[in-house]
């Protein structure tokens, strides 16, 4: 019986762990096209102070368009909007090389990656 409630217990946490990670919002940062480039040049303060971003997390995206995603674990910096897609192309290709900079010197950020996502207002049923 002791065994039984040890398996129990264990379990119990496991799962509260489980139900707590699920329950921590992805953080959703908007920055302009232009970051990208700089994101590359600039130490972390400077950029922060160039670019504070627009979080968000708790009311989605306003603005129409090409996006660049970049994601890694509840994280995800969207860079944009763009309304033409070649150049939106071009920069992902500068953030992935980026990307690919920071991922040697820190092997943790390999799961992160870069995409071209676009997003627009869907009608609603009435429309």
């Amino acid at each position: 019986m002791t065994r039984f409630i040890s398996i129990a217990s264990i379990a119990l946490i496991l799962l509260a762990g489980f139900a707590t990670a699920q329950m921590v919002p992805t953080k959703v940062i908007v920055y302009p096209l232009e970051a990208v480039i700089d994101s590359g040049t600039m130490t972390k303060g400077q950029f922060k102070k160039r670019y504070p971003g627009i979080d968000v997390t708790d009311f989605g995206l306003t603005d129409e368009g090409w996006y660049i995603r970049y994601t890694h674990h509840k994280l995800v910096y969207m860079f944009g909007p763009s309304d033409n897609l070649e150049y939106a192309r071009e920069l992902k290709a500068v953030l992935e090389e980026i990307r690919l900079s920071a991922v040697l010197k820190d092997p943790k950020l390999s799961s992160s990656k870069v995409e071209i996502v676009k997003f627009e207002f869907s009608p609603g049923p009435n429309s």
